[in-house]
């Protein structure tokens, strides 16, 4: 991955997540953690007021990171968290659910170092050097013809020591892939982070999900595979919030809308997230490296 110069402004859409703040939610306070895979709400077996419709668990798959046959592969266990680690260079790759023209999501989280990258079926994904010092910032390809076309999406995460190699961990990401339409939506935890972004139309029918270890490897710590959006209740497919939909339009958009219609729509959802916080997404994972303290020097 090229290194890409990107002008800082504290006006953009930024998340900067620090090493310790990034973990809130292990933190005592949230001593009462979703049940869910990755804090995904439709996958929470826990009945809670507002929650949206469950998943059926025949529409879900639950990747068990499992290292057998993967070159350069191990699994492993810190701060009760499982996690699959990849050396420099190395890949992981699991299909996707349904064919090469539904709907379909991916639910992830990784530890990367820079260079890094993730595919989703024709999505891009990608952690480069940026303009924080101490942090990577999260990237997208916005190619749609193959040509490699990297844009930063304001997200900025701090690095830290993790098994002794220098990772951002990233937040729980979410990836809706519309192949028909020739675009896919990008969740971070539960907020809407980008839409309508290109799909790689020669990566369109390769239905897989694969993490490329950066320069010091990478960890994936969850994967989750669905058929319909794990975070909301999306009947139409369109990455927007059903009960958002009907409570600004009186009814959810028809699934053959216009992009236009479909974007008007996301950036009204966009902008109401900045007014009120998304349901926040818990879930237990690896914590940085501890320091050990040294002993007193012997009088």
């Amino acid at each position: 991955m090229h290194s890409i110069s990107i002008k800082f402004s504290v006006s953009t859409f930024t998340l900067l997540l620090s090493a310790v703040a990034g973990f809130c939610a292990q933190s005592a306070a949230r001593s009462a953690l979703s049940s869910a895979p990755l804090g995904l709400q439709r996958l929470d077996t826990q009945s809670h007021a507002g929650q949206p419709a469950g998943l059926a668990a025949a529409k879900v798959t639950l990747d068990d990171l499992s290292s057998a046959g993967v070159a350069g592969a191990t699994k492993g266990r810190k701060d009760n968290a499982d996690y699959l680690a990849l050396e420099a260079g190395r890949e992981y790759s699991r299909p996707l659910r349904g064919n090469a023209r539904e709907v379909t999501f991916a639910s992830f989280q990784v530890y990367g170092s820079h260079t890094t990258v993730i595919e989703i079926g024709g999505a891009r994904l990608g952690l480069s050097a940026g303009p924080i010092a101490g942090s990577l910032q999260l990237m997208f390809d916005d190619s749609a013809n193959g040509t490699l076309q990297w844009k930063s999406l304001h997200v900025h995460v701090a690095t830290a020591e993790y098994g002794g190699k220098n990772f951002a961990a990233l937040p729980v990401l979410t990836v809706l892939l519309d192949p028909a339409a020739g675009h896919w939506t990008l969740f971070s935890g539960s907020r809407l982070l980008a839409d309508h972004l290109p799909l790689i139309a020669a990566k369109r029918d390769n239905r897989q999900f694969t993490v490329k270890a950066g320069t010091e490897g990478a960890w994936l710590t969850g994967l989750v595979l669905a058929d319909e959006n794990p975070l909301y209740e999306d009947d139409n497919f369109n990455g927007i919030d059903d009960a958002f939909e009907k409570q600004k339009r009186g009814t959810i958009l028809p699934a053959l809308a216009t992009i236009p219609e479909r974007q008007l729509l996301a950036k009204e959802w966009k902008d109401s997230q900045r007014g009120k916080s998304p349901p926040a997404v818990y879930v237990i994972r690896p914590m940085p490296d501890r320091a050990v303290a040294s002993s007193p020097p012997k009088k």
